[in-house]
């Protein structure tokens, strides 16, 4: 099979992964693309997009999206024999998938729905995204604030190992992190991020040599 991972142009094989990349996005639009899978079965449709997609963020372990629109949606799934967690939210932003590649590299692709007619979907892919409404970003990232909290507070109770200066340096670590991301449309997402950025975080300082 066909992989088409378009950057910079339009080209959906109809045997291939429908999926464009936008080369040179604006910081602020923090969406890279958009992808047309054929069904709504989220375990069929994601093994050939993470394949198209390796090369640009190698090793692929996470990914994230709403679950309204998805069925057959195991919690891990194997790609080449690496697991790849599945991570759902409730959202009513557009449509969306976030994959994360283990350095924390990610792409955030809109999702074109599966039944959209051929010329509709075309237009779609072809589209640059576009800035989102202010005043929404404000509401979501009101809510993504609460929901990074959320997360600082229950890595630092797992994690703090009962000291008071690694939980504030892992509270920190989640608000330097969340910062990154404040403009992101797809605010949804940011949590997932900060999870897992800081989590990797706290395992590079975990197994650093000490410099006594």
């Amino acid at each position: 099979m066909q992989n088409d991972l378009c950057v910079g142009q339009l080209e959906v094989d109809p045997t291939g992964t429908r999926v464009r990349v936008t080369p040179n996005r604006l910081a602020s639009e923090h969406i890279d693309g958009a992808w047309w899978p054929r069904s709504t079965l989220m375990s069929v449709e994601l093994p050939a997009l993470l394949s198209s997609l390796s090369a640009r963020l190698g090793q692929i372990v996470g990914v994230g999206y709403r679950q309204d629109g998805w069925t057959d949606t195991p919690a891990q799934i194997d790609i080449a024999g690496h697991p790849v967690q599945l991570m759902g939210f409730t959202s009513d932003e557009p449509a969306s998938v976030i994959v994360i590649g283990h350095d924390g590299h990610h792409l955030t692709l809109r999702v074109i729905a599966p039944e959209t007619d051929d010329q509709a979907a075309r237009d779609a892919l072809a589209a640059l995204p576009g800035r989102a409404d202010d005043s929404a970003t404000d509401r979501k990232a009101t809510a993504a604030a609460r929901s990074v909290a959320d997360v600082a507070d229950r890595l630092a109770r797992r994690e703090g190992r009962n000291d008071d200066q690694r939980t504030a340096e892992i509270v920190r670590w989640c608000e330097e992190v969340a910062e990154q991301f404040e403009s992101a449309p797809v605010q949804s997402f940011v949590p997932i991020l900060v999870e897992h950025i800081v989590r990797n975080r706290m395992h590079q300082s975990a197994t650093r040599p000490s410099s006594d």
